[in-house]
């Protein structure tokens, strides 16, 4: 994507070189789409589970807003509205797909509401939270289906280089 309004993944931003996918919701720092993960699932402590994803734009896959006030330059303005599908892959392996919105809440912290459901083989992972301009963030999991019902734990994500890298933390019991 070559716009310049994607905040988080999850913000917006209308400046005039935009980023793509969950980056390009967080920061206006380019990022390639590379279709293998680097890293492998791990399992961590009794019940616990850390999924490794990288994510990659679906061409086509993108609707965004520019609502109310014209936004400026530095990210998503209040009222602001970005909607996306990425393709996750893990171990080189298509995994599924995160489908995102998000909607600009702050004008002067640039920060927008985001919401993000994670389609996976067995189920899907729910995932909320703020997001700012930072080419890094965290959401919550706030609950799945399948094999994620009651899950619960933390979605880091990393815009910062040239790939978009999504952790999924799931607590015990997830």
């Amino acid at each position: 994507m070559k716009n310049a309004l994607i905040g988080p993944i999850l913000g917006l931003a209308a400046a005039a070189a935009l980023t793509s996918g969950l980056a390009a919701c967080s920061s206006a720092a380019s990022s390639a789409s590379h279709p293998a993960a680097t890293t492998r699932p791990v399992t961590a402590a009794a019940g616990a589970r850390t999924l490794h994803f990288i994510a990659s734009d679906e061409k086509g896959n993108l609707a965004q807003e520019d609502l109310g006030a014209k936004s400026p330059a530095g990210g998503p303005d209040i009222g602001d509205i970005i909607a996306f599908t990425q393709t996750l892959t893990s171990d080189g392996k298509r995994a599924g797909e995160v489908h995102v919105v998000s909607v600009g809440v702050d004008h002067t912290r640039h920060l927008s509401e985001c919401s993000a459901t994670m389609s996976l083989d067995g189920g899907t992972i729910q995932l909320a939270g703020i997001v700012s301009m930072d080419p890094t963030f965290t959401l919550t999991v706030v609950g799945g289906t399948g094999s994620y019902a009651h899950a619960a734990g933390t979605m880091d994500f990393d815009g910062s280089g040239d790939i978009q890298k999504m952790t999924v933390s799931l607590t015990a019991g997830a």
